[in-house]
């Protein structure tokens, strides 16, 4: 019994150490009617969970589903965060993106995607995807996933479909500003 509590001790004591090291969840809001889209970002969040992957939540102004990043005709909707790991936002392209897009059943999936130079996304990942309310959605990634860095700035952006310019993508926050998660000291990076 003695050694039972003992090794739960040890393993709250872990547990304490891992939460009281986590850097602060970063969030930011963005004002409500500020794009002509139903894809209205309101409030985007950056944070480590306690199992160490990143965890960002994406929260629109009205109810949404799958069926509304679909498009019967031009290129589809998603909602993505804009992830900056080496580069310096916000004057040069996102390092990596993870996104939620949908199937054509409207089934909700998440993408990491690598940004390339005059070129397409490259998908490098998955990220999972769970829907706390009807106007927000997380997505769930490893550190590893997008090259373990020390600090990432961070932006959202929703793209409604068939959009063809930049009046019908929000951003929050609005650029040039970025969220920063600090996840380590450079030096144990």
């Amino acid at each position: 019994m003695t050694a039972a509590l003992g090794v739960l001790a040890l393993g709250a004591g872990a547990a304490a150490s891992t939460a009281a090291t986590a850097p602060d969840p970063q969030a930011a809001t963005d004002a409500k009617g500020d794009v002509r889209s139903a894809l209205d970002l309101t409030r985007v969040s950056l944070a480590r969970g306690p199992d160490g992957r990143l965890r960002a939540s994406l929260t629109l102004a009205s109810d949404w589903d799958g069926a509304d990043l679909l498009s019967a005709t031009g290129s589809p909707g998603s909602l993505c965060l804009k992830l900056w790991t080496t580069a310096v936002p916000p004057d040069t392209t996102p390092d990596q993106l993870v996104c939620v897009t949908a199937d054509k059943e409207g089934a909700l999936r998440g993408s990491i995607l690598k940004a390339r130079p005059n070129k397409l996304p490259e998908r490098i990942g998955g990220a999972s995807v769970s829907r706390p309310s009807r106007r927000t959605v997380t997505l769930r990634f490893s550190q590893t996933a997008i090259g373990r860095p020390a600090l990432v700035a961070a932006a959202a952006e929703a793209t409604r479909p068939g959009c063809r310019r930049a009046s019908c993508i929000d951003l929050a926050p609005d650029a040039p500003t970025t969220l920063t998660l600090r996840l380590r000291d450079a030096k144990t990076a």
